[in-house]
């Protein structure tokens, strides 16, 4: 059936219209998300702070970028309760992972991770627009979603007590650690959190949450003194 030059110029401009009108939504949705950047930074009590902003402003400017989470769970009331239910107690961090395996490993294991903790966990806090931010940047990462809390005490402590040793090659989260540490196939040394502190994992996609029985963010092994008195007397 051969068309006729009338009807693919009819075509061509109703496709035409159509790309506009997606042009002129997404920009109104980035519009949105400006406008309440904007309403973030003028509030007082906002955690954010100026690197975040730039961070998140110049995801914005991607073309691919969407800004849209609420089509996953990830801020959905019950995971939140979940995360920041004793968050003025808890330094808190995330982990994602693609496998439930991986992440019921976790859980029964403890959190491994290769020299720096903070290379495979991120710190965050409760600010919805920083979250959607993290969010973002981590979720092709994987849909499970590990959460690690560690004792705000806990971290001041023994940070003091490396201070006091002036040891600047060893981290609060090495010494938080009951086996010693291994190596990997770079010849790294690998660290394994205790599981006490893997609060459990939730699935941003269906908002599942799973949590650990044993979870205890004041756990405080006799393993972190020892290896504190290692660095002592080294």
């Amino acid at each position: 059936m051969e068309i006729s030059a009338d009807t693919l110029e009819f075509l061509l401009i109703l496709l035409l219209f159509a790309y506009v009108v997606y042009l002129q939504l997404q920009l109104t949705k980035k519009n949105n998300i400006l406008k309440s950047v904007y309403e973030k930074i003028d509030k007082p009590n906002s955690k954010l702070n100026k690197d975040d902003i730039i961070r998140f402003l110049e995801n914005i400017k991607n073309p691919d970028y969407s800004g849209v989470v609420t089509k996953d769970k990830f801020l959905d009331k019950k995971v939140s309760n979940f995360l920041f239910d004793n968050e003025s107690e808890v330094n808190l961090f995330l982990h994602y992972t693609t496998s439930e395996n991986v992440a019921e490993t976790i859980l029964r294991n403890g959190f491994k991770f290769v020299n720096s903790f903070y290379k495979t966990a991120e710190y965050i806090y409760n600010d919805e627009l920083y979250l959607i931010h993290r969010h973002h940047e981590h979720k092709q990462f994987g849909a499970y979603v590990i959460v690690i809390c560690i004792s705000k005490e806990l971290f001041r402590k023994y940070t003091s007590e490396l201070n006091k040793i002036k040891s600047k090659n060893i981290a609060v989260e090495q010494l938080l650690t009951e086996t010693p540490p291994s190596l990997d196939e770079n010849a790294e040394e690998v660290y394994t959190l205790p599981k006490q502190f893997i609060k459990g994992y939730f699935n941003y996609t269906d908002g599942e949450i799973v949590r650990n029985p044993d979870f205890d963010a004041n756990y405080n092994s006799d393993s972190f003194k020892n290896n504190l008195q290692k660095l002592v007397h080294h």
